[in-house]
Parts: C-alpha cells; sequence; structure tokens
C-alpha cells in the first residue's frame, strides 16, 4: 500500500523510499502514514481471515512492494490466538478477559516486527540487519535473518538471559555484549548499523511499528468490536504506542466505535514511564535499575516512552507496574489456571489487573478487557519454577507411584 513516513513532532514528511529512520531536523522518530480512504478500501467488506502468514494477510495494509519477499522471509507467524479467560477474569470482575499470546516463532512479540522490518532489507537492498535488544528481539531478528539469507548483529546489554543468547547463537547471528544496560547497547548499535548498512529492526525503525499495530487489528476481528481496554507490557514502549495507531486508524475509518483504554505496564525494579506518569509528566527521564528476576523490559531509559504517556492520555488509560513477586505469582497462576506459560515480561500485563482496577474507577467500569501475553515461559524457564521443585525419582512400582502422589496430596 502507498505511503508516506511522518515526523511525529514536526509532521515533515518524506518518501518511504527515502529508507529514513528519524527526521534529519528534529531527530524525532518517523510514522507510517497510510491514506485512510486506501485503507477503507482495503479492508472492505469485511476484515481478512487468516493465512499462512500474517504478512500475506495483512498485506495491503503495509508498505509492501513485492509480495513475493514474503515467502523469503516468514517463518509461519501466522494470527496470534486470543483465547477467553477462565478463571483469572471472574475472580477479579472481568466480564470477558481476553488474553492475546503474542508468542510467533522464536517464542516472543518480536516476531511481528522483525519479520517485515527483514523484508524491508531486502526491498531496499540492505547489507544486513542490527538490533539491540535484551533477548527476545536478538533472537528473532537472528532467526528472520537466517531465513532471508542476511547476516544478523545482535547488541545484547550485559545482564541477560542465557537461554535466549542462545537462541540467538543458534540462528546463526554474531551477538556482541556490550557493558551496561540498553541504552549503552542502543548507541553502538544505531552508530554501526549506519556506518554499514544495516537495517536497525529496534529503536526507531517506523515499519517496526507498522507491522506491530497489526495485533490490534485482529483484536478486533477476532472479537467483532473494539474491547473497552487492553493491556500492554512496556520497555522500550513501541508495543502500546502501535496498539494505539491500529485504534485509532480502525475509529477515524469509523469500523469501530470508540477507541480502548490502553494500559501500559512496567516492572517496579524498572519503571520510568510509570513514574513519569505518577509525576505527570510529558517526558521520560532514566531510571536507576533495580535487581529482577526478569531481563526483558528493563529499559530505564525507553525509546518510546514519552509517546506512552501521550498514549495513555489520550485513551484515557494510564501506566502501571507490578513487583516481581506479582509476576512471579501471576506466571504460576496462568498455568495452573489457565495453562498459559509465559516468561515475566509476558506476565506483567495480567499481574497488573488488579492493581488497575483498584486505582483506576474507568477500568473498573471495563467489561471486555484484553492483556498481551508478549513472551513465553520457555525463554526464562527457571523464574517461575526452582531446581528444588524437580522431583525425585520413585521406584518403578505402581505402590510406590500412588505413595508418592498420597505424599503430595495429588490423590
Amino acid at each position: 500500500m502507498p505511503c508516506t513516513l511522518e515526523c511525529r513532532s514536526c509532521g515533515k514528511t518524506f518518501c518511504e523510499t527515502e529508507r529514513r529512520m528519524a527526521c534529519p531536523d528534529c531527530r524525532e522518530p518517523l510514522w507510517v502514514k497510510y491514506d485512510l480512504e486506501e485503507l477503507r478500501r482495503a479492508l472492505s467488506p469485511v476484515m481478512p481471515g487468516p493465512e499462512d502468514t500474517f504478512l500475506r494477510q495483512w498485506r495491503a495494509l503495509l508498505p509492501l512492494e513485492d509480495e513475493r519477499l514474503i515467502d523469503r522471509v516468514s517463518l509461519g507467524e501466522t494470527e496470534s490466538p486470543l483465547l477467553r479467560s477462565r478463571s483469572i477474569g471472574t475472580r477479579r470482575g472481568i466480564a470477558d478477559l481476553r488474553f492475546k499470546l503474542e508468542m510467533g516463532p522464536t517464542l516472543s512479540l518480536k516476531d511481528r516486527g522483525t519479520a517485515f522490518c527483514t523484508l524491508k532489507a531486502l526491498e531496499h537492498g540492505y547489507a544486513g540487519v542490527s538490533i539491540a535488544s535484551s533477548g527476545n528481539n536478538a533472537a528473532s531478528v537472528a532467526a528472520y535473518a537466517a531465513r532471508a539469507g542476511l547476516p544478523a548483529v545482535v547488541f545484547i546489554q550485559e545482564q541477560v538471559s542465557p537461554s535466549k543468547v542462545m537462541k540467538s547463537i543458534a540462528y546463526g547471528a554474531t551477538v556482541v555484549r556490550v557493558r551496561g544496560g540498553m541504552p549503552e547497547a542502543s548507541r553502538v548499535c544505531a552508530e554501526l548499523s549506519g556506518r554499514f548498512r544495516w537495517v536497525n529492526c529496534g529503536g526507531p525503525n517506523p515499519f517496526r511499528v507498522a507491522a506491530k499495530r497489526l495485533a490490534g487489528y485482529e483484536i478486533v476481528r477476532q472479537l467483532g468490536h473494539a474491547p473497552d481496554a487492553v493491556v500492554v507490557p512496556c520497555g522500550g514502549g513501541a508495543g502500546l504506542v502501535a496498539m494505539y495507531e491500529s485504534f485509532r486508524e480502525l475509529l477515524d475509518m469509523g469500523l469501530i466505535r470508540k477507541l480502548p483504554r490502553l494500559y501500559g505496564v512496567q516492572l517496579s525494579a524498572c519503571n520510568p514511564t510509570e513514574t513519569a506518569w505518577l509525576e505527570g509528566r510529558d517526558t521520560v527521564t532514566p531510571v536507576e535499575k533495580k535487581p529482577s528476576l526478569s531481563d526483558a523490559i528493563m529499559n530505564n531509559d525507553p525509546f518510546w516512552g514519552k509517546y506512552d504517556l501521550a498514549v495513555a492520555k489520550r485513551s484515557g488509560g494510564g501506566i502501571f507496574s507490578v513487583s516481581d513477586e506479582e509476576f512471579v505469582h501471576m506466571i504460576r497462576e496462568l498455568g495452573r489456571e489457565e495453562g498459559l506459560f509465559t516468561e515475566p515480561a509476558g506476565s506483567v500485563a495480567v499481574a497488573a489487573l488488579e492493581k488497575i482496577r483498584r486505582r483506576d474507577p474507568a477500568f473498573a467500569a471495563c467489561e471486555s478487557v484484553v492483556c498481551t501475553l508478549t513472551g513465553h515461559g520457555l525463554n526464562a524457564p527457571k523464574v517461575a519454577v526452582s531446581d528444588a521443585e524437580l522431583p525425585d525419582a520413585v521406584p518403578a512400582t505402581a505402590e510406590a507411584a500412588i505413595a508418592e502422589l498420597e505424599r503430595r496430596g495429588a490423590l
């Protein structure tokens, strides 16, 4: 679909083929701007149903020039499930709580943006792809680069889950571990990406957000309407911005009747956007990280922080945080009650529900709520389950097994 790139600050526009990541005048990020009539025609008469990849399903809503490239990058990143809660929603007074399982082929939400960024790297003839990431985005970039036949260089922060680093290595990426946190890794990645003509698949890449926004389209297609509220984990913050842009487009086209309240959730150990929200500021300043069992969404200087604040305000939502204790409890509750296994960052949206409900009277009136679960528990399995919980072997007899079951209260 034809589009332009527009500066989020000054409004200056650029041709999509100029391959810009930020405005040259004010250095603010760009966004992919579509003609609403074109979008409406693309969705007429009904939203498209699922296909073998969401890239093909929603190709009419993407700035895509060569559809043949879809097969060169796709890893089967289909429309993600939207599951109704069996019990957690009822216990929290929510009539219809749904879980959007944003866990793609590499087990996290990152595959939406990465798939399309890699496609654009092929389309524009870049030499490779790069990313600064705490782990999930690194693994995703590495996998899609391997699929596309492009070299990948991923810059990871010093403290990161070994299982995520191993995934990137297994996919064949060159992994550079940078001393410090995400700001340091991002700075090095940005400098070298420009120098060596790599597509930076994180931070300001406008095509990343254009692809991530399709999760909102899917929610409306799956529900048949817009929910009252959507709760999204926030690290760098692109997910909340992308979710807002999808619903705003649908509202402006007259395809939904209201804009959902949008809530971002951070970790109490690293909550710069929540801090700014509570202090009534429109910009985010870095905070000092505290120790946490999570390595994801621990971004103390989020690129999209000020935009998350604006999105929460415009939609009537808010920014919250949860503690390690709260997300560990929720990982176990989701597994036990709903049959879903998430990593820490994947559980925070659900972990925050009770807190949001207590503190925000408007949320208490929301009957239809969607929480995005953004990463599989296999990315960090030892956070929720310790080695001490692993069972000892019993003799291979029915009597011994029965005794063990009785000891553990299973009979």
